[in-house]
């Protein structure tokens, strides 16, 4: 059984639902997909930034996991992602990014948003106590605490802990032949918020398979658009 978290919102819905039939099309494996929320209060970044490190609780740190955010296409099988990550390390991930983050190339980090846990050597991530110094990035720090950014990047890790993966498995905004996930990681332009992105039709393309399986309802996605999470533009695709 290959474990699966995504973290979302509300307001990510409609991705995540598309995210998740992507992965149920190109994974051989059973799976156990989970959609988490954050119950924390958020600090920076999304609504759902601190849930990646839920995971391994989330699955009684127990086996490996996967952790993917809700705005992402998966296009290879996620099976050999699990399988990439070798024993001495606690998590894989892509530090050596490919792609545009808004207007601007992505810079190097190590990039938490696609992981891959081994969720045994991860125990002393306990909720209720890893997030307790985590200050908004334009706080002035006191004693013992780090900035949201610096930990979401986890520069409190022993680097090695950390395995690198191919960076194909975190596409930022592109898709090339060696794309096995595609990330929209800019909120402000992701193809259902801004049909100016360049892969809004990639992006429908699996919207209109996601709808077509039954797997999305049309009345969701309608829903959705009412609410304003999701541009009128895709609008068309209701009926």
């Amino acid at each position: 059984m290959l474990q699966i978290a995504i973290g979302t919102e509300a307001s990510q819905y409609i991705p995540q639902k598309v995210l998740e039939f992507s992965i149920r099309e190109c994974t051989t494996s059973l799976l156990d997909i989970r959609c988490l929320k954050q119950s924390e209060k958020r600090i920076g970044g999304t609504k759902f930034g601190f849930v990646r490190f839920h995971v391994p609780a989330a699955f009684g740190y127990q086996g490996t996991a996967i952790y993917l955010d809700a705005d992402q296409i998966v296009l290879a099988d996620l099976q050999q992602l699990c399988e990439a990550l070798e024993d001495p390390y606690s998590l894989g991930l892509v530090r050596d990014l490919v792609g545009i983050f808004g207007d601007k190339p992505v810079p190097k980090r190590y990039e938490t948003s696609v992981m891959v846990l081994n969720c045994n050597k991860l125990k002393s991530w306990q909720p209720e106590t890893l997030f307790k110094n985590v200050v908004p990035n334009d706080a002035v720090l006191e004693t013992g605490q780090m900035h949201y950014r610096d930990f979401m990047w986890l520069k409190w890790m022993d680097e090695r802990e950390i395995q690198l993966i191919d960076s194909a498995w975190n596409h930022f905004n592109i898709l090339q032949p060696d794309t096995k996930l595609v990330h929209f990681s800019h909120v402000a332009s992701q193809p259902w918020k801004n049909p100016q992105h360049p892969l809004t039709g990639f992006w429908s393309q699996w919207l209109v398979k996601t709808l077509d399986s039954g797997f999305l309802k049309r009345r969701e996605l309608l829903r959705e658009i009412i609410l304003r999470h999701i541009h009128p533009y895709f609008l068309k695709y209701c009926f």
